[in-house]
């Protein structure tokens, strides 16, 4: 996988020095995000037709969530996001040139365990857990030349909707990496920094429509995305549940 254009931002955000202390216990901060993922559908299901090469494919994604700090060293988090995934392909196909999008659209809800790493001069948190996923909506846009020889399956090339080809629900394993910021003199709003990871632990391609390739093979396709977010907190509840 090319993910060069994402070494630079990540190392920024490793070094970035705001000013920061550790998170006040039993505190509650509801949390707006947005970001960019380096989005990638592992293992191609081109139905039967030869594959393509892969191409770089990004995706936005942007929620709200909340986080709750039960010690100055653990927390958790849960949020909700808009994401989009998906796969670009392009190169030859049976001689000739094409270009093929999956898009896929998920609505994205994964549940966090935090831990603050030891030893940091600003609240830095290692997060992991559970990410589900609810797809929406899956689009192909596909567009070959004339000429070279004829696909052996080319209605699973077709431009539109497909997404009756996907499992409805998508369950992953997510990384995170967050450092906060304090933005303002009463300690109630955090700039939030964080490169995630995330998984697929399942084949996302209906019964239907997995397909073995040209060489009588068969392999699931998993979703998988390497990116950053920034975010905005704002603390709604006090350390003993009093509100602001």
């Amino acid at each position: 996988m090319n993910l060069k254009t994402l070494y630079p931002l990540t190392i920024i955000l490793l070094f970035l020095t705001f000013s920061g202390r550790s998170q006040q216990v039993r505190s509650l901060w509801l949390q707006g995000s947005t970001g960019i993922n380096s989005v990638w559908l592992l293992n191609q299901n081109a139905y039967g037709n030869p594959e393509m090469a892969y191409a770089t494919t990004f995706g936005f994604t942007g929620g709200l969530g909340v986080n709750y700090f039960m010690s100055r060293d653990w927390g958790v988090n849960g949020s909700a996001s808009l994401a989009r995934f998906g796969q670009d392909y392009s190169g030859d196909q049976s001689a000739a040139m094409a270009n093929r999008k999956v898009k896929l659209t998920y609505v994205e809800v994964p549940l966090m365990i935090m831990r603050q790493l030891p030893y940091m001069n600003h609240p830095t948190f290692i997060s992991a857990g559970p990410d589900l996923r609810f797809l929406v909506k899956a689009y192909q846009n596909y567009m070959r030349e004339n000429g070279g020889q004829q696909l052996p399956n080319a209605d699973g090339m077709i431009d539109g909707d497909i997404t009756e080809r996907f499992k409805p629900i998508d369950i992953a394993i997510n990384l995170s990496f967050s450092r906060m910021a304090e933005v303002n003199y009463k300690s109630n709003l955090m700039l939030m920094f964080s490169v995630d990871s995330s998984f697929g632990l399942m084949d996302i391609n209906k019964t239907g429509w997995q397909t073995p390739n040209t060489h009588g093979e068969y392999a699931g396709s998993h979703n998988f995305y390497i990116g950053v977010k920034v975010g905005l907190m704002f603390k709604i509840a006090r350390p003993g549940g009093s509100n602001w």
